[in-house]
């Protein structure tokens, strides 16, 4: 239960801090989402700015205006109420008609204010000498009850009017009338009649208001507290998700940072970096586990092939490596030897000259190899004829790596692709990593290919290129190991040409040296490949019969006798031929002793050149006399 519930949080938590989006998405939806709440701060406040603005103008436009108009209309009726009243006291009859005149002047106005506040309009006052003093627009005003009372004030005043023009035509005496005591009182209620309608209306007005001030009042403490929560839930949303975005960043970061701290500090393969995120980090932390991968790959493969015990070794593996871990069946590995100029192919093993991929032409002169003689990488992929020793399919390419060795060219990997394969990023990449391989094999290759040569050099002569008597001293007790092991047995034959000495008197030594070579050349063709050819002395060369048939030594050295006498050598302009005398013995059938075996195929060739060389003896034990030897 717990762990179901550590899932979903977890998962809800990669949902909320976007962990499988790309970098620059994370970026652009928390930029969105603090945009979001910007927007929704401005949105609010502007919704309030408008409403303070529709309550502020009901408050300038219509509450202000009509209250002016109300204000205005009670000032003019009290005073036209208070002129009124003076008449009375009055006697002088143009003075009252005077004062009518002007009260009902003052009604007109009342009336028209009045009126305009029922359908709207300007409202202009004057002074007394007729000079305007005061204009402003006034919209019609609303609601039924208002509209009544004032359509009742404005039907008061006209009454008024009509009380005015009735006193106006009374022709009293200058004592007190009656009637115009009763048209006065008349007068009077009417106006305090309307004078209390109007100050209903102005009370009403006001409190209106009252209500517009609270309202934008009200408004005001709301949109700040809405925009100011707007600002505070935005805010702490931002670096909430802010912050675990970021945690969500940097907690990887960090691991590829440690991850390759301990990789260049202490070489460290075996830590990977456990990223399952979908993002660039993500493909960043499986990029760099496939790169460690790699790399302990190739540094493995150098342990590997720096402890293997042979250069061939080294051919095998880099060649299992190309073929089998990187899919390039089509390889093959050449090896070119620096002194002799010579090549050879190394992988695969025991390959057939008709099945490599160039003409025979450069097993002869390696410097016709393209990739050899110029020291680059030969691709026939948009150069087909690049190479003209080159023998491929017309659907297939080849692509020619050098192996250097000291500076110098010391082998080739060829590697043979299909037209349509090569084209493709997934077998570049393949390349580029047998590639990765090859440079890494290259100063294993060096290092090995020069420790064979001088051990070559220290067991090999270097004249005849057979090997010398430390090789024999060296492999002797193998050898005999091997030959018991095996219960077969081992001919030895030992060999000097006659009258050398006579070659190096009379030719000089350096065909002396040419006379050798050939002897050690006509022995090799006479003999198996698993047979040892080794010089033992000046002129001597001894031959080892591995696991030969008992008794056929002596043909073998008859084979080797005639094959010297049926040459014939060039030197210092003429030609001569040689004979050899050979000596034989056989272990275990002579002897049980290695060295003993070879003392008796001496004897053996003392005797052939005692009793008139060119000749084959076998050694028989009537032969050994100690006292003499």
């Amino acid at each position: 239960m717990k762990e179901t519930i550590k899932n979903i949080f977890n998962n809800l938590l990669q949902t909320l801090t976007f962990t499988d989006l790309p970098i620059r998405k994370k970026f652009m939806l928390f930029s969105a989402g603090t945009l979001f709440w910007i927007v929704a701060t401005s949105v609010i406040g502007l919704f309030f700015l408008f409403y303070l603005n529709y309550e502020s103008s009901k408050l300038v436009n219509y509450n202000e205006p009509h209250q002016r108009a109300i204000s205005s209309t009670i000032k003019k009726l009290a005073y036209a109420n208070i002129s009124v009243n003076n008449t009375i006291l009055l006697k002088n009859t143009k003075e009252i008609e005077s004062i009518i005149s002007r009260n009902e002047k003052l009604l007109d106005e009342c009336i028209f204010n009045l009126e305009t506040l029922l359908k709207g309009g300007v409202i202009r006052e004057y002074s007394g000498e007729n000079i305007l003093i005061n204009e402003f627009s006034i919209k019609k005003i609303t609601g039924d009850v208002k509209k009544k009372q004032i359509e009742e004030v404005i039907y008061n005043l006209q009454k008024l009017k009509s009380i005015l023009q009735e006193i106006k035509n009374i022709k009293k005496p200058l004592q007190i009338s009656n009637i115009l005591k009763l048209k006065l009182s008349e007068y009077n209620s009417l106006n305090q009649n309307s004078l209390n309608i109007l100050d209903t209306i102005a009370i009403n007005l006001s409190k209106e208001s009252n209500l517009n001030i609270g309202a934008i009042k009200k408004g005001v403490k709301v949109a700040f507290v809405l925009i100011l929560l707007t600002l505070l839930t935005g805010a702490t949303l931002s670096i909430i998700f802010g912050y675990l975005i970021s945690i969500n960043l940097v907690r990887p970061i960090n691991s590829i940072a440690a991850n390759f701290r301990a990789f260049t500090t202490k070489m460290d393969f075996a830590k990977e970096i456990s990223i399952s995120s979908k993002d660039e980090l993500g493909t960043l932390a499986n990029e760099y586990n496939k790169f460690i991968e790699e790399l302990e790959g190739l540094t493995n493969f150098k342990k590997v092939i720096e402890e293997d015990e042979t250069v061939e070794d080294v051919y095998n593996r880099l060649g299992e490596i190309i073929t089998g871990n990187y899919g390039l069946p089509k390889c093959t590995m050449y090896e070119i030897s620096t002194y002799k100029n010579n090549i050879k192919t190394v992988f695969p093993k025991d390959v057939d000259v008709s099945e490599i991929n160039c003409k025979a032409d450069i097993l002869i002169n390696c410097d016709l190899c393209r990739a050899k003689r110029t020291g680059h990488i030969i691709s026939s992929e948009e150069h087909p004829d690049i190479c003209k020793y080159a023998k491929i399919k017309e659907n297939e390419i080849y692509i020619c790596h050098p192996i250097f060795i000291s500076g110098k060219v010391g082998g080739v990997i060829q590697l043979i692709l299909d037209k349509s394969e090569v084209t493709k990023a997934e077998v570049k990449q393949r390349i580029l990593k047998a590639r990765q391989y090859i440079r890494e094999a290259q100063p294993v290759l060096e290092a090995k290919r020069v420790m064979r040569a001088f051990k070559e050099t220290s067991i090999r002569d270097g004249l005849t290129d057979i090997y010398n008597r430390r090789f024999l001293e060296e492999t002797s007790e193998s050898l005999v190991a091997g030959i018991q092991r095996r219960n077969t047995t081992l001919g030895i034959l030992m060999c000097d040409l006659d009258f050398f000495k006579e070659v190096n008197d009379k030719y000089g030594h350096d065909n002396g040296d040419k006379v050798l070579k050939i002897t050690a050349d006509i022995i090799k063709k006479s003999v198996r490949n698993s047979d040892l050819i080794i010089r033992f002395g000046g002129e001597e060369f001894l031959v080892l019969l591995i696991d030969i048939q008992p008794d056929m030594s002596v043909e073998i050295a008859k084979k080797i006798k005639a094959n010297m006498e049926q040459t014939k050598i060039s030197i210092a302009g003429v030609t001569i031929t040689k004979t050899i005398s050979i000596g034989v013995s056989e272990l275990p059938k002579d002897t049980q002793g290695f060295w003993e075996a070879i003392k008796f195929a001496d004897v053996a060739l003392y005797k052939a050149k005692e009793t008139g060389r060119n000749r084959v003896v076998r050694f028989t034990p009537e032969m050994w006399n100690k006292d003499r030897y």
